[in-house]
C-alpha cells in the first residue's frame, strides 16, 4: 500500500515503464512523482528529463492548458473511496491542467477553472514542476493514486493500468493509498 508522508517527507513513484508495464524504448522515457502531505491539501512535485523533440504548448509557464496530454507531461491520479478523483497534469513548459471526474472519464462539477501556483524549473537535463493541491479539492478519503508520464509520444507509468491500448481512467487497477491522519476525510 503507498502512503504519503507528512510533508516535508515524500512518497516517490518512479515512472519507468510503458503504461503495460513493458520497458520503455529509450533510457530518457522516465519521470517522477513526489507526494507530500499537510493538514490543508497535497503537495506534488513532477520531474522529467527533457524529451528530444520537447513538445511543449505555446503558452506562458504557469498557465492553465486544455488538452495538455498532448504535450510531456506527468499526470498525478487522486481517487476518492466514492470513486471521485482528481487527474493533476505538469508539463515541460510550466504549465498545468487540474480536472475532477465523477467516475471513469465523467467529469464532475465543482472544479471547473481552479488556479494553481505552478513552480517550474527547468535546466540542460530536464524540468521540475511543483505545487500544492488544496484539501477541499479532493475527494475523501484518498484510497488510491497513480502517476503517469507521457514523453515523446510514449505512455508511462508507475504502476502499470493494463488494457489494450494506454488508459489512464482506470482508477480500479490504481494501487492503494492512504494518507495519516486523513482516515475517514476527519482533519486532525
Amino acid at each position: 500500500m503507498l502512503e504519503i508522508p507528512t510533508a516535508p517527507a515524500v512518497l516517490t513513484l518512479p515512472i519507468a515503464h510503458l503504461w503495460d508495464g513493458s520497458p520503455p524504448p529509450r533510457p530518457e522515457l522516465r519521470a517522477t512523482l513526489r507526494l507530500g502531505a499537510t493538514d490543508d491539501g497535497i503537495h506534488v512535485e513532477a520531474s522529467m528529463p527533457h524529451q528530444r523533440p520537447p513538445r511543449i504548448p505555446d503558452a506562458p509557464p504557469g498557465a492553465r492548458v486544455d488538452r495538455l496530454w498532448e504535450s510531456d507531461v506527468v499526470e498525478c491520479f487522486l481517487v476518492g473511496a466514492d470513486g471521485r478523483y482528481v487527474e493533476l497534469e505538469l508539463g515541460a513548459g510550466g504549465h498545468y491542467l487540474l480536472l475532477a471526474f465523477a467516475a471513469p472519464r465523467v467529469r464532475a462539477e465543482g472544479l471547473r477553472e481552479p488556479a494553481l501556483a505552478v513552480d517550474w524549473r527547468a535546466d540542460a537535463v530536464g524540468w521540475t514542476s511543483r505545487c500544492a493541491l488544496p484539501r477541499g479539492w479532493l475527494p475523501e478519503p484518498l484510497v488510491a493514486a497513480n502517476a503517469f508520464a507521457i514523453g515523446g509520444g510514449h505512455f508511462l507509468a508507475h504502476h502499470p493500468v493494463g488494457g489494450e491500448a494506454p488508459d489512464f481512467h482506470r482508477p480500479d487497477r490504481h494501487p492503494a493509498l492512504r494518507v495519516p491522519g486523513w482516515e475517514q476525510g476527519v482533519r486532525e
